[in-house]
């Protein structure tokens, strides 16, 4: 039997080698928890358009996240099962001295109904339609969780109503669970709620992952107006929610800004709106607007801002921002891509990268080329200035 002393020892030497295998654990998943004051362009990289890879049309990617531990990118694309089934891809991204070398895919996973089935074939179940925005990776439950729009469709008399989504998955496609909307997140036959296509775009995890953001694209019909030529008043909003609980916590009033130019046309496509976010630390949000006006159909006007929680107020008791004028968060200019004076597409996903070779965070975007034969599939990367 041993002594109480050399039980002691034991323990002490137990106790030192877990706390030190748990805080490995902690180090390999920390959040990035920085600042930022300046972002700078280093490069362009510019893919085949629309390639095949394992018999699947890679293109839409509408989100992109990044696995530090795996060095491995997740991308979603927002194809609604029409080029081929829901899907995400995997891929590796090579940077070297400041420059993309290559972007390789590397796998492709469908994601599955709560069924276990693949979503079915765009137009064939009218109840169904994924439309997948925004993809992030959790490394502490080792899931994704990805964002759909929905749809909300009246044509010809017919009515197509399929509710937005926050989607937890396993990294090999199989569902796992749902985030409740809030109540006035869902969609409905009158002008009430979301608006089509102006959901959940932009989707990023804070405080180790244990907060989720989530934001609309656009207003919903009790918030406003959406943005226009000359009216920069539209009021969005960008909701938080816990992670454990899944229940949506506060809900901020966001202001977007004017549309830049103005459209030839009026129609549903003249658009200003959030397209991602993404946490720079637990109170800090890059928050990414695009653009988009007819008459201008080869060109998308993107601004990333920097935006503060600290001291915003909780609107997610206020029904309406119409009737209800909220205190919208502070938000400032970071960087205008106008100014890299070069072809901006459909940019809608931004992840942190690896760190360069000076030490700083690298910043990486990819275009959602909506499967078109004129348009780009870019990824630009850039450096954080701290």
């Amino acid at each position: 039997m041993k002594s109480v002393s050399q039980l002691f020892l034991v323990y002490s030497i137990l106790s030192i080698v877990l706390s030190s295998c748990s805080a490995t654990k902690y180090a390999a998943v920390k959040q990035n928890e920085s600042s930022v004051s300046a972002i700078k362009f280093l490069d362009e990289y510019i893919m085949p358009l629309n390639p095949n890879f394992q018999n699947s049309v890679v293109g839409g990617l509408s989100g992109i996240d990044y696995d530090v531990k795996q060095n491995q990118y997740y991308m979603i694309s927002d194809d609604p099962s029409q080029f081929s089934p829901a899907r995400i891809y995997t891929a590796q991204i090579e940077i070297n001295e400041n420059k993309i070398d290559t972007v390789r895919i590397t796998g492709v996973t469908y994601m599955l109904q709560e069924s276990g089935k693949q979503y079915p074939k765009f137009g064939t179940d009218k109840s169904v339609k994924p439309d997948g925005e925004s993809v992030r990776y959790n490394p502490l439950s080792k899931q994704l969780i990805w964002s759909s729009e929905g749809e909300r469709l009246f044509k010809n008399g017919d009515t197509t109503i399929v509710q937005p989504g926050l989607t937890f998955i396993s990294t090999d496609g199989k569902f796992l669970d749902t985030i409740p909307l809030p109540k006035g997140f869902h969609f409905t036959k009158t002008e009430n709620g979301p608006r089509k296509n102006a959901l959940f775009e932009g989707l990023t995890y804070a405080d180790g992952y244990k907060t989720l953001y989530a934001s609309l694209e656009e207003p919903r019909y009790e918030d406003g107006l959406q943005a226009a030529f000359e009216y920069d008043k539209a009021l969005t909003r960008i909701l938080k929610f816990d992670v454990a609980s899944k229940k949506n916590t506060a809900q901020y009033a966001y202001n977007l800004g004017a549309l830049p130019v103005k459209p030839t046309v009026e129609n549903d496509w003249n658009v200003n709106g959030i397209s991602e976010i993404l946490a720079v630390n637990n109170h800090t949000l890059l928050v990414m607007e695009r653009a988009w006006a007819k008459g201008h159909d080869d060109h998308s006007f993107v601004k990333l801002y920097l935006v503060d929680l600290n001291g915003a107020e909780n609107e997610i008791d206020n029904p309406s921002f119409v009737k209800n004028p909220p205190k919208p968060l502070t938000k400032k200019l970071l960087f205008d891509f106008d100014t890299l004076n070069r072809h901006i597409d459909n940019f809608e996903g931004v992840t942190f990268g690896p760190k360069l070779a000076n030490g700083h965070q690298s910043l990486i975007f990819c275009v959602d080329n909506n499967f078109g034969k004129s348009q780009v599939q870019q990824f630009f990367l850039f450096e954080i200035i701290p």
